[in-house]
């Protein structure tokens, strides 16, 4: 039987803004970068993408510092300040987070058993220090997810494209990347509860399949969730951005945003396989909470 809780800092609204840009242009609309073109060769096929994007997020572990500043539909603002790392396991992946700030949320601890196995569920634990104990709970919808994800935006969408029916819409260039846009639409009822999204265009960078920008229909009425990924850069062999933002459009209006700034972010460097169980989540020994990436040397 799962617990349920209901923690203010778990009510992060997943959708994003759209942008309009998708080439830079002056005054008299030339444009003032040329056009990217692929430099590998073009996929035909709507799942030869989705493979590309799935097998993408099984080629790293990670680590980083995530700084989360979130608007809800009143105009209120809340900040959130937390460690998220993922580990490969297999085909599946376990997830870590802690979180710094606010106070009244200061060291929640989360671990995620993400699975890609036909048949077991994803599970989900939290560590809430005032009830001195880990307490397991639903992971129905993309906002019950962000404590243990790794949070790059594609990792919350396509994690198997066998889940997925696909349409290939073609080609493009956005923020002066080569796209494939393809159209995508869940399978199943479990995918649509599990973000808590249907179908959907999501653009895909042809050379890494990083997911730059997505726009999906929400389960509920008249709700759309937008996702789009800012500021691209190699960190340890991996194309990944460091800023990224998450909006909800009601009836054609943006009504809720995040903002989420990573910092420290490293991929690849042999994080202790013991921060990645159970047994270590809400440990006071457990060296998680207080390691900084800065404290590993490059290579």
């Amino acid at each position: 039987m799962f617990t349920k809780i209901n923690l203010p800092a778990m009510a992060l609204t997943a959708a994003l803004l759209p942008i309009l840009g998708a080439s830079t242009a002056n005054a008299e609309g030339d444009v003032l970068l040329a056009p990217a073109t692929p430099t590998s060769p073009v996929l035909k096929t709507c799942r030869d993408v989705m493979e590309g994007v799935q097998n993408r997020y099984n080629g790293y572990d990670s680590w980083r510092i995530v700084h989360m500043e979130i608007t809800d539909e009143t105009g209120a603002i809340k900040t959130r300040r937390i460690a998220a790392a993922h580990r490969n396991d297999g085909i599946n992946r376990k997830l870590r987070s802690h979180v710094f700030d606010p106070e009244e949320l200061a060291n929640v601890q989360s671990f995620v058993r993400d699975s890609f196995e036909e048949g077991v569920p994803d599970r989900v634990w939290l560590h809430v220090p005032s009830a001195e104990k880990n307490i397991e709970v639903k992971s129905e919808d993309l906002s019950q997810r962000l404590y243990g994800s790794d949070l790059a935006v594609g990792e919350m969408l396509i994690r198997q494209a066998d889940d997925y029916d696909c349409k290939m819409l073609g080609t493009d260039v956005y923020l002066n990347y080569p796209i494939y846009k393809i159209y995508v639409n869940p399978r199943t009822e479990d995918e649509v509860i599990r973000l808590g999204l249907r179908d959907g265009e999501l653009w895909v960078d042809t050379e890494t399949f990083m997911p730059l920008y997505s726009s999906f229909n929400a389960d509920a009425p008249n709700e759309q969730r937008v996702l789009e990924t800012l500021n691209l850069r190699w960190v340890d062999g991996v194309f990944a951005p460091e800023h990224y933002r998450v909006s909800t459009i009601k009836e054609g209006r943006v009504v809720s945003f995040s903002n989420f700034h990573t910092e420290g972010e490293r991929f690849n460097i042999g994080l202790p396989a013991e921060w990645f169980s159970l047994d270590d989540l809400g440990r006071a020994e457990s060296g998680f909470k207080d390691f900084r990436s800065t404290s590993i040397a490059s290579h």
